[in-house]
């Protein structure tokens, strides 16, 4: 019997497939210097990803010259060109033509060198060196013009060349901005812990057979593979399971700070015809890092990090499995890592040389029981005000919503084949029936909810859509009098102070962003107060850093890491910058130079923006899908920070019990193929605030049970069903 994990493609599934654009990536080796060896003959190999070039070969020299320039084409989806790595290997030949020792090698991903004015580097030195011999130092150098770009972009022309013998090497390396031209080694440590709530096999032929012969699921054989700067390692595999436990660390060995960004973290199931990735995450260094003077090395963890993907499960011919390959935004929640991520630079070569003999993969000891701290139950509460501008083809067919937060409130069984112990107050996630979308829209009820689950009320009663009033070619739900409400209970770490510090930069940053538009709007009129406006948008901007320094010094941080203890030091530090910056543009501020100051306060802005983002959010998002017949048609991704509730008003979510405007898109599709717009109502919070989550709904709304009865008095356990207005 072939195990197969596959199902065929419907005509549907086809239309989402990731729209790609069209790259250029243009490499001109024009000559090498300085590269060790005696009597070489030197050729250059240049690869983008999987496709390979070379130079001709030069016989006996050391300072070959090539001029010769080779063009990559690709069309495919932004994020998987910039994550492919540029190489730069020089060789020396030997008799068998294309063969031979390779000297050194140069390492940059694409988006390092699109990042560059221009998306180019032009007549730099690419320094050669061998990471398999540290000791060796730097192997010689290769000038080359490096170019990226996409169809549409606009490049300005190449400035004049000058090449000279006498040409300062060192001065002129093909490096970006702040990055010393001496890079120590380094080892990056990958320490993978555990995992969570990965999704079992239950489609395809595999999944089928198995129902045939009464077993439920098929359990996966999950390991994890870790891809950086060219190197790749693998964990060991664990079978049967979907809550495997590793425990074994990842060891690179790179130049610091490396010329890749990002680490690939991908969770693989080691299936019969082929090995089929379960999901990808990637870690961005920048996020983890501080590359100024009193900053700190990248630094990750131990955190959970939640991984999203396709809503196929484990299927070989799944047309979203590129989701799974993280090329695009996940639309399905794919359960969770615990891991941590931390650097080691060598004092000198030497010490760089004796760890290259120590194995990639080793083993680690189990993180304490209750390191990150122990579950708390949140309540995640929804109400759908309005569903319209809904896609005409859902014309007379019932319709409904879910809602989920992990696993909670997903309309999947989620089983765990491992059992695990359940503390008191603690409950395992909910078993609920599965939509199979190959059930014929019949609900395929496998096992019944626990106590817990049974509270939960994830999905909307179907309603059936009606042609809009104004345009008849779309439809929507009948939702005037009557609002349905969801209801999720889930278990998760208490790290919400995380995302509660981060709140209250994006709310910084959401303010200065109104008020330049406000500045910017008076500009175009003739003698509008731009410049007052532009004065009183840095006063309220320096005010509102202040008020963030006092809050942040107070705040308490519960079972902290060090990017945390590294993170808050960090954002306090750049916030006080960022006020005294804000002090000096208003101190010279004039009437002539507006123009000037608004773009260096969008600089400032584009900081916070950046600073606003938390690596480690371990809450995962909230997902809305529209189902169709019991089928799911299009969906909407809320950060979890988004709708989050706190106490200080400052640290709530800038959407949380909010009627917001979420539109849902088919998965896959590319960002402006929108299928409904809806107005719902979201509040996410630690049980214990449940009481504030229906208190900003509007005050002419009734509170109706399940049953349609009014209640009169709402419990933290029983939210209203639905809500409705005479």
């Amino acid at each position: 019997l072939l195990c197969s994990r596959s199902r065929l493609c419907s005509a549907q599934d086809l239309l989402a497939i990731p729209t790609p654009q069209s790259f250029q990536v243009g490499i001109n080796i024009i000559e090498a210097q300085k590269l060790v060896g005696v009597n070489i003959n030197p050729f250059v190999v240049v690869k983008v990803g999987e496709e390979k070039r070379h130079t001709a070969t030069q016989k006996s020299t050391n300072c070959p010259f090539y001029n010769e320039y080779f063009l990559f084409e690709f069309h495919e989806p932004r994020d998987v060109l910039f994550h492919r790595l540029i190489e730069i290997s020089v060789f020396h030949s030997k008799k068998i033509p294309l063969l031979g020792t390779c000297i050194g090698t140069f390492k940059m991903d694409v988006v390092t060198v699109y990042s560059q004015p221009d998306h180019r580097f032009f007549q730099k030195w690419a320094v050669i060196s061998d990471p398999t011999d540290t000791r060796a130092g730097v192997k010689g150098f290769v000038k080359c013009n490096i170019a990226v770009t996409a169809r549409g972009d606009v490049v300005s022309s190449l400035p004049t060349s000058s090449s000279s013998r006498d040409e300062d090497i060192e001065r002129n390396l093909l490096l970006p901005k702040r990055v010393p031209a001496e890079r120590p080694w380094a080892r990056v440590c990958i320490k993978l812990y555990r995992a969570e709530g990965l999704p079992t096999m239950s489609a395809g032929i595999m999944g089928s057979f198995c129902k045939i012969i009464g077993e439920k699921k098929v359990f996966i054989d999950p390991y994890v593979q870790v891809s950086f700067c060219g190197q790749q390692g693998e964990t060991s595999v664990e079978t049967n399971t979907t809550e495997p436990e590793w425990n074994e660390q990842i060891s690179f060995i790179e130049m610091f700070p490396p010329l890749a960004r990002k680490i690939k973290v991908q969770v693989l199931d080691d299936a019969n015809v082929g090995d089929v990735a379960i999901a990808t995450h990637y870690i961005d260094l920048q996020q983890i890092s501080d590359p100024s003077r009193n900053g700190f090395n990248p630094t990750f963890g131990p955190a959970w990090v939640n991984l999203y993907g396709s809503p196929q499960n484990s299927a070989l011919r799944d047309i979203h499995k590129d989701l799974n390959e993280g090329v695009g935004e996940g639309v399905f929640y794919r359960g969770r890592i615990l891991m941590a991520t931390t650097v080691e630079i060598f004092s000198s070569p030497s010490t760089a040389e004796r760890k290259l003999g120590d194995k990639m993969k080793e083993e680690l000891h189990p993180l304490p029981e209750n390191m990150l701290g122990r579950k708390e139950e949140f309540l995640l509460f929804a109400a759908f005000f309005e569903a319209t501008m809904m896609d005409s083809s859902l014309n007379s067919k019932p319709v409904s919503f879910e809602v989920s937060i992990g696993n909670y409130g997903k309309a999947e069984e989620t089983v765990s084949k491992i059992g695990t112990k359940v503390e008191k107050g603690e409950v395992k996630e909910e078993k609920q029936p599965l939509l199979d979308p190959g059930s014929d829209g019949e609900l395929d009820v496998e096992v019944l909810p626990l106590a817990s689950a049974a509270l939960n009320k994830s999905v909307t009663k179907s309603q059936r859509p009606e042609p809009m009033e104004y345009d008849r070619s779309y439809c929507c739900l009948p939702l005037v009098h009557e609002k349905p409400c969801v209801y999720v209970w889930s278990y998760w770490e208490d790290h919400t102070w995380r995302l509660c510090i981060s709140n209250c930069i994006v709310k910084l940053a959401e303010r200065l962003e109104q008020g330049l538009a406000d500045v910017e709007k008076l500009m175009r009129r003739l003698k509008a107060q731009a410049e007052e406006r532009l004065r009183e948008v840095l006063e309220e901007f320096v005010a509102g850093c202040r008020q963030y320094s006092l809050s942040a010094e107070r705040k308490t941080m519960a079972h902290p890491n060090n990017l945390d203890r590294c993170r808050t030091k960090f954002l306090m530090h750049n916030i006080i910058l960022c006020a005294k910056q804000g002090l000096r543009l208003r101190r010279w501020l004039t009437q002539a130079n507006v123009k000037e100051k608004v773009k260096e306060t969008r600089r400032i802005l584009a900081k916070l923006r950046f600073m606003a983002k938390e690596p480690q959010c371990t809450l995962p998002d909230v997902l809305v899908w529209m189902l169709c017949n019991n089928r799911r048609v299009a969906y909407a991704r809320v950060p979890a920070q988004n709708i989050l509730y706190s106490v200080v008003e400052e640290e709530k979510g800038k959407d949380c019990a909010k009627i917001q405007t979420v539109f849902v898109k088919v998965p896959g599709l590319h960002t402006g193929e929108i299928f409904a717009k809806l107005e719902i109502y979201m509040w996410l919070g630690v049980t214990k605030y449940a009481k504030n989550c229906l208190a900003e709904l509007p005050e002419e709304f009734k509170y109706l049970s399940e049953s349609g009865k009014e209640v009169a008095q709402l419990s933290v356990y029983s939210p209203p069903s639905q809500l409705s207005r005479d």
